[in-house]
């Protein structure tokens, strides 16, 4: 992920202390335990559900307005731009609404809503909140989209796709890991913006009313995956956007914030899958 195309449509880390991952029923096991479980699940995983197709298709209700953004008016503006152009995230305005919603070029080169890409997936079923991050680290590759895409600069892969897919950048990840902790019951969003002046996607979790922020890239190889720092402690993360599979945020301001919830920051519209 590099830069945002804006689409004016008028007409229409510092680490926290451990957070003991024993929270709502989710209790802690050494990955040196697991490794063995993990790669069972990993190949049961593969075997069921590679050849899966997730429909992608939906409507956005924007706050403010009547009328739905449709996939369809979607496609027909995408189509009138280049190629080159609609390589990049679009950040679309709707009936004078700015900022509504976003959309991103998938593996089927067809531009889809950003909730559309966290299909529902877990990869294996797990109670323990750092293995979908561990499983992240030992199995995906990062590479960024226009060495793996002939020179695109930005596709998505839904949360499966992520999965199977070996390599995948940035926002991958980051959709992956968040609709994986959403399955496990927590408040995760996949947060869209810079890291240290490049664009950038990483994801924050809500638990226990704390707010983390979980760097899905991160390949790092430690003894523990039971730290997680918090958001507010991380430094260089410049957030503009967030998004779950529902909803899509965007901030007030352009002043930089460390937190993701408050006034600060307003729906600005609800996906519905259909």
């Amino acid at each position: 992920m590099r830069t945002w195309l804006l689409l004016s449509l008028v007409t229409a880390a510092l680490m926290a202390p451990h957070l003991a991952l024993k929270m709502g029923g989710y209790y802690d096991r050494s990955p040196d335990k697991t490794a063995e479980m993990l790669t069972a699940e990993r190949m049961t995983a593969t075997a069921s559900g590679q050849q899966h197709q997730d429909s992608q298709r939906g409507v956005v209700r924007v706050q403010g307005s009547s009328e739905p953004l449709t996939e369809d008016f979607l496609h027909r503006a995408i189509a009138t731009r280049s190629e080159e152009d609609s390589a990049y995230v679009s950040i679309w305005h709707w009936r004078g609404i700015r900022e509504a919603t976003a959309s991103a070029r998938g593996l089927d080169q067809k531009h889809h809503f950003a909730n559309s890409y966290l299909v529902g997936f877990q990869p294996f079923k797990t109670r323990e909140l750092w293995v979908p991050l561990y499983t992240l680290a030992t199995r995906k590759e990062y590479q960024y989209d226009h060495l793996q895409y002939a020179g695109l600069a930005d596709i998505w892969q839904t949360s499966r796709q992520a999965f199977f897919q070996k390599r995948g950048d940035c926002e991958d990840h980051a959709i992956l890991l968040a609709d994986w902790l959403i399955n496990l019951g927590v408040d995760a969003r996949v947060a869209m913006g810079t890291l240290k002046g490049e664009g950038h996607a990483w994801v924050v979790a809500i638990v226990n009313n704390r707010e983390y922020l979980l760097e899905a890239t991160s390949k790092r190889r430690q003894s523990s995956w039971q730290a997680m720092p918090l958001a507010a402690l991380a430094e260089g993360y410049e957030v503009e956007f967030q998004f779950n599979r529902h909803f899509f945020w965007a901030k007030r301001s352009k002043e930089p914030t460390r937190t993701y919830r408050g006034n600060h920051w307003v729906k600005k519209s609800q996906f519905i899958r259909g």
